[in-house]
């Protein structure tokens, strides 16, 4: 837990440059990578970091190794989405590992949800709202379990989410929203807990900008309600940012739309990218 109280330590210092954030977040991952050199989160954000810093051969590096570990592991779906940026490569060794993949993979399943049936638009809200209190109660009670949090203090968030209104206009739910305004010290202790226990490492969401086309993928009610951002992608993967990693719903909501891995965000930097995403509320439900 001290490694990821660190990186708390970096991302939470008063008006940082994002790019230089960034490059510490780096850093900081690559140090990880070489306690496990096989962990496929690490490198997924490296290979994104990289190109957003400009580090192209180190991107181009960080890519094959994870080809290479998703090959060991035989995961075809994730090579096929992989493969395009294989086929796009200057790197000879990505060249190479394409024509591999491209034996490998076999045609991708139509992997479409079902339709679900059809609700009007405040009922999705109402029925949003009502998951997102019932899954922040659920982190709350989790972060007293831990012994991160006191019963008493427990108390006094679940009052607030409670109080959330469940009907008409779209409000962010969540306790970590509560907590960095309310208390910062015991925020960044919860945040490295669940970063920990859920394998969620922190992201410095700012340094990213996706494009508007990506994020109209995805629905955007549940984001705009439990707090989540699509912040990039790496094949066919998104890597998205939440405030409650514990939420398996909401996991499974967002997977369903294309296959995610997810990452821990301060409040006030998801609070902003949704901003950004929605500045006048508009958005696909």
């Amino acid at each position: 837990m001290l490694a990821w109280r660190l990186l708390f330590n970096l991302y939470m210092a008063e008006e940082p440059k994002f790019d230089a954030r960034l490059a510490e977040g780096v850093a900081y991952f690559e140090q990880m990578l070489q306690l496990m050199p096989e962990d496929r989160v690490t490198l997924e954000f490296l290979v994104v970091a990289y190109e957003q810093l400009g580090r192209h051969e180190d991107g181009q590096k960080a890519l094959v190794s994870l080809t290479k570990i998703l090959i060991k592991e035989h995961d075809t779906a994730a090579l096929e989405g992989l493969l395009p940026r294989l086929e796009e490569s200057d790197y000879p060794e990505a060249k190479a590992l394409s024509l591999k993949v491209k034996m490998i993979v076999a045609p991708a399943p139509d992997l479409t949800p079902e339709v679900p049936k059809e609700m009007t638009e405040s009922e999705i809200v109402e029925a949003a709202s009502a998951a997102a209190v019932l899954a922040e109660s659920a982190l709350v009670d989790e972060l007293v379990d831990g012994g991160i949090i006191s019963e008493e203090d427990a108390g006094h968030i679940k009052a607030q989410i409670e109080a959330t209104p469940t009907v008409g206009q779209m409000f962010l739910v969540s306790a970590l929203q509560i907590l960095e305004k309310e208390n910062s010290t015991t925020l960044e202790k919860c945040m490295a807990y669940l970063a920990d226990r859920h394998g969620t490492p922190p992201v410095p969401l700012a340094a990213f900008d996706p494009p508007k086309s990506f994020l109209t993928a995805f629905p955007s009610i549940p984001l705009r309600i439990h707090g989540a951002v699509p912040f990039a992608s790496i094949g066919k993967d998104a890597l998205v940012a939440v405030l409650n990693p514990a939420d398996d719903s909401l996991r499974a909501q967002l997977s369903a739309v294309m296959p995610c891995r997810f990452y821990l965000a301060l409040p006030s930097s998801v609070e902003a990218a949704l901003a950004k995403m929605y500045p006048s509320g508009e958005g696909t439900t």
